[in-house]
């Protein structure tokens, strides 16, 4: 297999090699082609059938049917760079050990690929409450790509030369050091790149060494000995692309052949790095060790492992490294600083380009944020941007009146990526939510965890979900539309049931979800609007309002219908909605539904202050009022902080109690006077009230453990 790939992808006269997307094609038309000529000239090969069949199930079946089974996963690589000779093998592999019948070639295909995907690398699992651990999905786990086999060296292909020089050094690494970094060659059974995409902005990207690599925990053999050691693609290809960079590193003079010892050099050094974070099994030493005393022996033998390279050189070449040594006061500090650089740019290419592509997303610009994360290669931007997109894009049909079929359509679509992202890793588990308390562990035996960014995205990205949903429920069944309305409300009970069962509101320090209030408070609105719109012609009768909110459950019922009423105009049954509403935001409820009352209630105003006559001035100013007075338990909060006692606990009294009551009503006057030069203007002419539809972006998510009195102030500022 590797002599063909070699002849179909001959070595340029400087060595390089250009991996074709048609390759493995041509593989199996040469190999397809021998067949026949054996089968006819060899007795042997009379009763061909069996290779016939597994040729054609691994090239005609298999490897397109794994591009499809990780088309999210794996989008970012390019035709023919995942197809190369040790992994066909791989694929081989496990066709045969599935042996026949093979008369159903894409079944074959189907359960060689469950066999062959068995990595996930880092990925801690939750402990659930019943004692069962959860696991990691079907569509997390992949093969990785062999560049090593200890039984047949290393595969043709551009990292060949590469990885063979890292190889050799190792082999003639002192014993001493190899013993440090807990390594045995001998051990090293295949060393293979992670075909995912690095994402810098999981928080696995700050796992001490995780960068460069970690010993496979699932390939162990019967001594307790990790035998596959698998490294990361980006890091391995900013080494490839030393000796083409280092002319712009002040190395334009160098040897090309030393150039390319010093990246294998480094190669060997990161291979060593990641051996020493676990040891040479989970019996290792290191495997117990905290993170606080890994990290400085680590450091320490591999630049003496530098150090000691650099010592084994002939003069003429030694003497250039140890003045760059000097010079940036490491070992082969070029080609390490190109690295780090490279890795550096790759990390603030995808922050820029997840961070641009989340706003172009929520304003509605769909083919621009695709092709902004087009550019990265992680599958969590893309899958993210994509969702954002279609609840976007459902948002606005609803806004403009559109039929709510379409946004239903739409939303599905974001369910089904959804889905997608949590089965293949791009999103958090939901079961770690719970399991691990929104934490990250980093390390197990020292306990080193950080909390985890990725669920407040997922928390974000399912509740604007659950809320499109509801609102094309609420708009299908007032247009009378009972099939667009049954289709939109099974699709919330689907998914608030799908998300409930794995309890995120009893988290702390989780934003609080539940998708039965979601489906509660949408189901109330409805029945609240229909009985509202009974009364028609005729304006409710007095004290409608005051009956309908008593039976709400929870105050995204307030949201939903304030919002209802917005659209529709109704100024002043909204008014009384949100005042009652604002009373019923105490403790954590500030800090829960506090931002969406009063986005709300910024809506609210923006429409008002548009009525500039009598009637509009007087509904704005009694509106501030009855928040106000509607308010004391915040003001409370901050009027406590100030002073120094608990909430609730009453103030002290003091000589100047009673002064500057003589201004509070002109204090409000003012108040309410400063809103009445407002005019709302659309000036996006979308007809939304706002710069961006209301969908958080990937990662923009508050950090968490605000205090009260910071919720309080952010609520009344």
């Amino acid at each position: 297999m590797n002599d063909l790939y070699a002849a179909l992808e001959p070595a340029a006269p400087d060595g390089t090699v250009l991996e074709l997307a048609d390759t493995a094609a041509r593989v199996a038309a040469r190999l397809a082609e021998r067949l026949r000529a054996l089968e006819a000239a060899e007795p042997a090969f009379r009763d061909a059938a069996q290779a016939q069949a597994v040729l054609a199930i691994v090239f005609g079946h298999l490897l397109p049917a794994y591009r499809r089974y990780h088309a999210d996963l794996l989008e970012h690589q390019p035709p023919g760079a995942i197809e190369r000779p040790f992994f066909v093998m791989a694929a081989t592999r496990a066709v045969l050990a599935e042996g026949p019948p093979w008369e159903d070639h894409a079944a074959v295909a189907t359960r060689a690929i469950e066999r062959l995907n068995e990595y996930v690398g880092w990925r801690p699992v939750a402990v659930l409450e019943n004692g069962r651990l959860s696991a990691p999905y079907a569509h997390e786990r992949v093969r990785p790509i062999p560049l090593y086999m200890a039984a047949a060296g290393t595969p043709h292909g551009r990292y060949a030369r590469l990885v063979g020089d890292a190889i050799e050094i190792l082999r003639q690494a002192p014993e001493d050091l190899l013993r440090q970094a807990d390594f045995d060659l001998a051990m090293l059974e295949e060393l293979a790149i992670d075909p995912r995409a690095f994402d810098f902005l999981h928080p696995a990207a700050s796992r001490p060494n995780y960068l460069f690599g970690l010993w496979d925990p699932g390939r162990i053999d019967e001594q307790g000995h990790y035998r596959r050691m698998v490294v990361q693609q980006a890091t391995l290809d900013g080494i490839l692309s030393w000796p083409a960079a280092a002319a712009g590193a002040g190395r334009a003079d160098a040897d090309v052949s030393l150039l390319r010892w010093e990246a294998s050099a480094v190669l060997a050094g990161v291979m060593l790095m990641a051996s020493g974070l676990s040891g040479h099994g989970p019996g290792a030493l290191q495997a117990g060790m905290p993170l606080a005393e890994l990290l400085p022996r680590i450091a320490f033998y591999r630049d003496e492992f530098y150090r000691r390279l650099l010592e084994r050189l002939p003069a003429g070449q030694r003497a250039g490294l140890e003045e760059e040594a000097r010079r940036l006061k490491q070992p082969f500090g070029g080609v390490r600083r190109h690295i780090n650089a490279m890795l550096a740019g790759r990390r603030a290419r995808q922050v820029e380009n997840v961070a641009l592509a989340a706003v172009l997303a929520r304003l509605g610009r769909a083919a621009a944020a695709e092709r902004l994360v087009g550019a990265v290669p992680a599958a969590s931007a893309r899958l993210f941007a994509r969702i954002t997109s279609r609840v976007v894009d459902a948002q606005q049909s609803l806004w403009r009146g559109a039929d709510a079929a379409a946004a239903v359509a739409g939303l599905d679509e974001a369910v089904d990526l959804l889905f997608r992202a949590v089965g293949c890793g791009a999103a958090v588990d939901p079961w770690n939510i719970l399991g691990l308390s929104g934490q990250f562990p980093l390390h197990e035996p020292g306990g080193e965890s950080l909390p985890d960014p990725r669920v407040d995205d997922l928390v974000n990205i399912a509740g604007s979900i659950l809320d499109g949903y509801a609102a094309a429920w609420r708009q299908a069944a007032l247009a009378g539309s009972a099939e667009t309305s049954g289709r939109a409300a099974a699709a919330l009970e689907k998914l608030a049931t799908w998300w409930d069962r794995y309890a995120t509101t009893t988290v702390s320090g989780v934003p609080h979800l539940s998708g039965a209030e979601c489906f509660d408070s949408a189901r109330e609105v409805i029945d609240s609007l229909k009985r509202r719109r009974a009364t028609a012609p005729l304006p409710p009768p007095p004290g409608f309002w005051r009956r309908e909110v008593s039976a709400f459950s929870s105050p995204r019922t307030h949201a939903q219908a304030a919002d209802a009423l917005l659209r529709e105009g109704d100024l002043d049954g909204a008014s009384g909605l949100l005042v009652h509403w604002a009373s019923l935001l105490e403790g954590p409820a500030v800090e829960r539904t506090g931002p969406v009352w009063l986005a709300a209630a910024g809506r609210w105003i923006a429409r008002a202050v548009g009525d500039a006559s009598a009637e509009g001035r007087s509904r704005v100013r009694r509106f501030l009022e009855l928040v106000e007075a509607n308010t004391s338990a915040v003001v409370d909060v901050i009027e406590a902080a100030a002073v120094g006692r608990e909430p609730g606990e009453p103030p002290p009294r003091s000589d100047a109690d009673g002064e500057g009551d003589d201004d509070q009503a002109g204090g409000e006057e003012r108040l309410a006077a400063a809103y009445e030069s407002m005019v709302w203007q659309d000036s996006a002419d979308d007809g939304v009230d706002g710069g961006m539809i209301d969908v958080d972006a990937p990662g923009a998510a508050a950090a968490g453990g605000l205090s009260a009195v910071e919720d309080a102030a952010e609520f009344l500022a």
